[in-house]
C-alpha cells in the first residue's frame, strides 16, 4: 500500500504527492498487472484528502500511461509493453531523453542552408548545419525531429560520430552533445500544432496517412540569450504528453485602511 509518509512533500499541490508516491510504488511492483488499485474512496480516506484529490492524482498517471481507468470496474496498471508514454516539461526532460530512448539517424549532420531555418534562428543568408533523425523507444518509434543549427553551434559538434552517418543509432541528444561542449542552454521557445501525417510521415514513423500528429517546433536559447538550435518534431501522440502548468496572477486585497476611509454613498465625507 501507498505509504502516507511519502505523500506529505512541501511545495506540492497535493494531487502531485499522491501522484508521485503512487507513481513510486507503481515502479516498485506493490500491485501486480491485472490487480485492481484502491479507489477514490479509499486513497481519500487513507490520506485525508478529497476525491477530486484522488481523480487528479490518478489523471496524472493516466496521461503518463502508466494507469487506466475502467468506468465501473476500477483503475489498473498499464501493462509494460504498452506502459511508454514520455512527459515534456522542462529541458531537463527533454536532456532526459539519453536515458531511455535511442535516435537513429536518417540524414547525416551537414552544412546546409535553408531560409526558413534561417529565419528561425535569426541568420542572415548563413550556412546552417542540419541532420534528421527518428526516435525509438524500446523499438517503437515515437517521432521524427529535424534540427537546424547555425554554424557556432553546428561547429561545435560536426566531429560528433554519432550524428554523421545514416542509420547510426546513439542515446545522444543534439542540446545534451552541445552541454558536453560548454553551451549553457537556459531554455526554449516552443510552438505546438496538430497536423496530418503525410506520406512521409507513414514512411518515417510507420503510422497510416492522415494519422493525427503533434507538431512541435522548439527554439533553444543560450544563457546568453543566442540562439542554438531549432528542432522541428512529429510526434505520435499516443506516445507524448506535454503538461503545462497554470498558475494566477495574485489577487489584489483591497487595503482594509482605504476600505474604511471610502465614503458610503449618501455619506457626507
Amino acid at each position: 500500500m501507498v505509504s502516507p509518509d511519502r505523500v506529505r512533500r512541501v511545495d506540492e499541490p497535493g494531487y502531485r504527492r499522491l501522484a508521485t508516491s503512487l507513481r513510486d510504488d507503481i515502479k516498485a511492483q506493490r500491485w501486480a498487472e491485472g490487480e485492481t488499485l484502491p479507489t477514490d474512496g479509499e486513497l481519500g480516506e487513507e490520506f485525508g484528502v478529497s476525491r477530486q484529490t484522488v481523480r487528479r492524482a490518478y489523471l496524472e498517471l493516466v496521461n503518463e500511461g502508466l494507469v487506466y481507468r475502467v468506468p465501473g470496474r476500477g483503475t489498473f496498471i498499464t501493462p509494460n509493453h504498452l506502459r511508454y508514454h514520455r512527459p515534456f516539461e522542462t529541458v531537463d526532460d527533454l536532456l532526459a531523453l539519453s536515458d531511455d530512448t535511442e535516435l537513429e539517424i536518417t540524414r547525416p549532420l551537414s552544412g546546409t542552408y535553408d531560409e526558413q531555418a534561417s529565419a528561425e534562428l535569426r541568420l542572415e543568408g548563413r550556412l546552417m548545419y542540419g541532420l534528421e533523425f527518428i526516435r525509438r523507444h524500446q523499438g517503437q518509434v515515437f517521432c521524427h525531429t529535424t534540427v537546424y543549427l547555425p554554424p557556432d553551434a553546428g561547429g561545435l559538434v560536426e566531429d560528433e560520430e554519432d550524428f554523421l552517418h545514416a542509420g547510426s543509432t546513439s542515446t545522444t541528444t543534439v542540446i545534451g552533445a552541445l552541454a558536453a561542449r560548454g553551451v549553457q542552454i537556459s531554455g526554449a521557445e516552443q510552438s505546438m500544432t496538430a497536423k496530418a501525417a503525410t506520406e512521409q510521415d507513414r514512411l518515417r514513423l510507420g503510422c497510416e496517412v492522415g494519422h493525427p500528429l503533434l507538431h512541435v517546433e522548439r527554439l533553444y536559447v543560450s544563457v546568453s540569450g543566442r540562439p542554438v538550435e531549432w528542432a522541428v518534431s512529429d510526434f505520435l501522440p499516443e506516445h507524448y504528453t506535454h503538461r503545462l502548468h497554470l498558475g494566477r496572477r495574485p489577487v489584489p486585497v483591497p487595503s482594509q485602511t482605504a476600505a474604511l476611509h471610502t465614503p458610503r454613498k449618501g455619506t457626507p465625507s
